[in-house]
C-alpha cells in the first residue's frame, strides 16, 4: 500500500512539473493578446474625437488602396455604419491588415 502510495505521489508530482511550463506559456500568450486587443480599441476610441480635418487626412491615405478602402467601405454598409459613426469600424478595417 505505502509503494502505491509513493508511486501515485511520483506520476502527480512528474505530471505538474510537465505540464507546468505549457500553463505559463498559455498565460503568457493570452496576456500579450490582451494587451494588443486593449491597444486596438484605445486607438479606435481616440478616433471618435477626431475632427473633420483629422479624418479627411486619414482617408486621403486609405483612398489609394483602392480595393481595401472599398471592401471596408462595403462592410461599413453592411452594418449600417454612415457618418461619423463609421470611423472607427473604417480605422479599425484599414489598420487591421497595416
Amino acid at each position: 500500500m505505502n509503494r502505491m502510495r509513493t508511486t501515485f505521489l511520483l506520476i502527480a508530482l512528474l505530471m505538474a512539473v510537465v505540464t507546468a511550463p505549457a500553463l505559463a506559456q498559455s498565460q503568457t500568450a493570452s496576456q500579450s493578446s490582451d494587451k494588443a486587443a486593449n491597444a486596438i480599441s484605445t486607438k479606435i476610441e481616440d478616433i471618435s474625437n477626431w475632427n473633420k480635418k483629422q479624418w479627411y487626412a486619414a482617408k486621403a491615405k486609405w483612398v489609394k488602396e483602392k480595393a481595401k478602402w472599398a471592401d471596408c467601405q462595403k462592410r461599413a454598409a453592411e452594418r449600417n455604419l454612415s457618418g461619423r459613426k463609421s470611423w472607427p469600424f473604417l480605422y479599425g478595417c484599414m489598420m487591421k491588415g497595416s
